[in-house]
């Protein structure tokens, strides 16, 4: 009895002492498809060097029923510093080769792809496991580099170097 209770009141301490508690803020938002880029903003925390954590992900369907055939995917998730460098090096990817189909790379661990499609230019970014990727073109990616250098600005969070 006296070790159940000692492992209940060890695991109450624990919870409390590596507890955070998240908004997901959106920063930029792409109805189609349907992919965001969030700030992971910290309400409430007992580690004192928080870092500000910013995610890209989006919604995957298994088919088209919206209740049951959806479900969240991340792309790629990162401090305010790594995902700057991101969006950054994707766009240079994206302008270098803008005139090519089919260019595979990696930028910062995650894959990423060159697609013609219909005469339009994306680039795809591929989640972790490399099955689904989100498809944006040239445009979106420089709106989303300024939406997020804007709301790094506004929120007083450090980007740069």
């Amino acid at each position: 009895m006296k070790k159940t209770i000692l492992i209940a009141v060890v695991c109450m301490i624990s919870a409390n002492l590596f507890s955070q508690t998240y908004k997901l803020e959106t920063v930029f938002t792409d109805k189609f498809p349907e992919t965001y880029l969030s700030h992971w903003k910290v309400l409430e925390s007992t580690n004192m060097n928080q870092v500000d954590t910013f995610s890209l992900w989006g919604y995957q369907r298994y088919f088209d029923d919206w209740v049951d055939g959806v479900y969240e995917i991340e792309y790629y998730k990162g401090n305010a510093k790594e995902t700057y460098l991101f969006l950054n090096q994707l766009i240079g990817f994206s302008e270098k080769y803008k005139e090519e189909d089919k260019v595979l790379t990696y930028i910062s661990g995650v894959q990423v792809k060159i697609f013609k499609q219909l005469g339009f230019k994306f680039t795809l970014v591929y989640d972790k496991d490399r099955k689904v990727s989100c498809k944006i073109n040239q445009k979106q990616w420089t709106e989303m580099l300024a939406k997020f250098v804007l709301y790094c600005e506004q929120q007083k969070i450090v980007y740069t170097e």
